[in-house]
């Protein structure tokens, strides 16, 4: 698949440069925080049974995003995809499993692929919520397992404050906002994304991936968000992929998520889904 645009913080412009030159430094830094692409949604070259899906916000934004139903009694996937990604990449990306029955409600937020509105943390979290409810009714009676990407984690670990998932899974996920941002640039953000913070307060399961090579957001901060999950006593397990980027690659992942079915359906039992041997399973 294709490598989806990083969350590249530690290249905000500095911002004594872009206060000097005379622009708005806030709007920079929001520009490098959701660099949301512009194009409409497409369904062109995406699976079979892929549709659009329009939902409403809390605050009254509509929004428009991709769905696949399931088949055969499946668990649906509720995906939350990076800030330069977009709907149609994460179904895409979990191609394989939709093949094998599984539903996919592909979210889209707000200024980004044609949809009103302006990204923002809070905002990104009224999105989530509208397609979380949309998720729940594709899903029927089936298990509903939340997965987010980069900063899509940061969505997915904030959705799990506010309502009760089946399990969640985040890929290539940071700790903090601010520690994507070099020090003299955290006085200016105003979105945080406490991932860390999250993950201290979670009551369901969590299954955390990170390519240890990857240069977008470094292996370490996987590893803080591991070493919070193993002393807070969370439910769960890291999958480290070895030689990984940003973006395992598709069939890594399809395998991962394979395995956190297994462990969801089983109520906690044993994952006995083979994995790849470039997959490292340590449970918290």
């Amino acid at each position: 698949m294709k490598r989806f645009a990083p969350l590249a913080l530690a290249v905000v412009v500095a911002s004594s440069l872009v206060l000097a030159l005379g622009f708005d430094a806030r709007a920079q830094i929001h520009r490098q925080i959701y660099p949301a692409p512009t194009a409409p949604l497409s369904l062109s070259g995406l699976p079979e049974g892929a549709a659009f899906v329009t939902v409403t916000t809390a605050d009254g934004v509509v929004l428009k995003g991709i769905e696949v139903p399931p088949r055969d009694g499946k668990p649906t996937f509720l995906m939350f995809h990076g800030n330069g990604s977009a709907a149609s990449r994460s179904i895409d990306w979990l191609a394989p499993l939709i093949a094998e029955g599984y539903g996919v409600v592909a979210a889209e937020y707000r200024e980004y692929s044609g949809n009103p509105g302006r990204a923002n943390e809070t905002g990104l979290a009224a999105d989530a919520d509208a397609f979380y409810a949309r998720a729940r009714t594709v899903a029927g009676g089936g298990k509903l397992i939340v997965v987010g990407h980069s900063l899509g984690g940061g969505v997915a670990l904030g959705l799990s404050r506010r309502q009760t998932l089946d399990a969640l899974v985040t890929i290539g996920t940071f700790s903090s906002l601010s520690d994507m941002a070099p020090a003299f640039a955290r006085p200016l953000l105003t979105d945080r994304y406490d991932n860390k913070g999250a993950v201290a307060m979670l009551d369901e399961p969590y299954y955390l991936v990170h390519g240890d090579a990857d240069e977008v957001v470094p292996f370490a901060q996987g590893k803080v968000l591991q070493a919070t999950a193993v002393a807070d006593h969370r439910r769960g397990a890291m999958f480290t992929v070895h030689g990984a980027g940003h973006a395992p690659d598709t069939p890594t992942v399809a395998a991962i998520l394979r395995a956190v079915v297994a462990k969801t359906e089983a109520n906690g039992g044993a994952i006995k889904a083979e994995l790849p041997g470039s997959v490292a399973l340590a449970p918290f």
